[in-house]
């Protein structure tokens, strides 16, 4: 063969190499958004190492980004439906595509081809997609895995995750073999021995199928009042002593006029608390002089509102606007309901690794996930923010409760 014919021989070899490496990217995003299927998630644990295996800073770049992209994908439809009345068209799309390029910035800027500095640049890229600043749009991340990866190891199976595929870089094959033992006995134990406690029995969520819930300026009463009569009729079938969650805003917003509601919604609270059971429904909250809080209150049950700490950048937490939701990053997002500790995580925080990891830092007794979702019934978000809140409760050995309001 001449020099000229090896040199397109190697060519081609390296294109249909860097191909292969983005479409195996794509594929693996797309293990995000199957609906009963949490155990893809495991997939994305493997995006880091294809980012390992690129010959490449540009297609390092490249496969971060078709990762991202994939497992984002139903965004650009959501938030056209979210935005259609306050932006163009193209937003949702330039929305999309620009999440997906922060997301997979620090794979290309830290990508090297020597496998020693690779294997701290992989736990700090990791990283920085995970915490603040870039973790307020770190979705699909591939810390998530860890839940199918080491179920029931908490903390400990972050650091064998990570501990991987640093091993995997290095090549370092005992390492891995090792890890991959202790993967195994979690799995099989986890599926053998573990079992929820008893008490779990008495909580449950509960989907509900409501329009978007308009603004004061256009109030919606009939909606509002079939909202507070679904919770009336809820609360009137509930046996002592259990619990159900509802979706996120399903409460109508408290205001001047609707006083009939807050009356009923009161009564419902008393005959609750008289039979020891609760419900926890989203709801938003303005006080006088301060931002809006959009917040799970529990109904028949004395303790405060749980409040949401990272409402939706730029759709509701503006930060440079008057009428931005009210957002507290740093919070617990953790409180008691009904004698229980609860994790809780509204809507958009369930996409986002570091608010569950600081609230399973505080020790809970379960996770509680509630989301109004109506903007994204047809798309994967739905499914996507159920499979990460299923996998971290996996992971922390914790009973997930999820409610969503489609």
């Amino acid at each position: 063969m001449t020099i000229t014919g090896r040199a397109r021989t190697l060519w081609w070899t390296l294109r249909i190499r860097a191909l292969s490496l983005v479409a195996s990217g794509t594929l693996c995003g797309l293990a995000w958004g199957h609906e009963g299927h949490t155990w893809l998630l495991g997939l994305a644990a493997v995006m880091p190492l294809l980012w390992h295996w690129s010959a490449s800073r540009w297609l390092a770049g490249a496969v971060a980004l078709a990762y991202y992209l994939a497992g984002s994908r139903g965004l650009p439809f959501g938030a056209g439906i979210f935005f259609a009345e306050s932006a163009p068209a193209w937003f949702s799309w330039a929305l999309w595509l620009v999440a997906g390029m922060v997301n997979a910035l620090p794979w290309f800027v830290l990508w090297s081809q020597n496998p020693r500095r690779q294997a701290w640049t992989l736990p700090v890229t990791l990283a920085l997609t995970a915490l603040p600043p870039l973790g307020f749009i770190g979705w699909t991340n591939p810390l998530t895995a860890a839940g199918v990866v080491f179920p029931g190891l908490g903390f400990v199976g972050l650091i064998l995750l990570v501990a991987g595929m640093v091993a995997v870089v290095l090549r370092r094959w005992p390492v891995v073999a090792a890890v991959a033992g202790v993967a195994v006995a979690a799995n099989v134990s986890t599926a053998l021995w573990v079992k929820p406690p008893p008490w779990v029995a008495f909580w449950s969520g509960r989907d509900t199928h409501f329009a978007r819930l308009q603004t004061d300026a256009k109030p919606d009463l009939l909606g509002e009042g079939q909202r507070v009569m679904q919770i009336l009729m809820i609360a009137g079938q509930l046996e002592p002593g259990r619990v159900v969650v509802l979706p996120e805003t399903v409460l109508p917003r408290a205001r001047q006029g609707n006083d009939f509601a807050a009356t009923m919604l009161a009564d419902v609270s008393a005959s609750l608390k008289a039979k020891g059971s609760a419900i926890l429904v989203g709801a938003e909250l303005a006080a006088p002089g301060q931002q809006l809080q959009n917040v799970l209150v529990a109904l028949g049950d004395a303790s405060g509102p749980l409040v949401q700490r990272v409402p939706v950048p730029i759709g509701m937490w503006r930060p440079w606007a008057a009428e931005s939701v009210a957002a507290d990053p740093l919070a617990s997002g953790v409180g008691k309901v009904a004698g229980r500790k609860v994790a809780y995580s509204i809507c958009y925080e369930q996409l986002l690794v570091f608010p569950l990891l600081v609230s399973v830092a505080h020790g809970p007794d379960l996770i509680v996930g509630a989301a109004n979702d109506w903007w994204a019934r047809d798309t994967s978000i739905p499914t996507i923010q159920g499979q990460a809140l299923d996998s971290w409760g996996v992971l922390f050995g914790l009973p997930v409760v999820r409610a969503t309001n489609l």
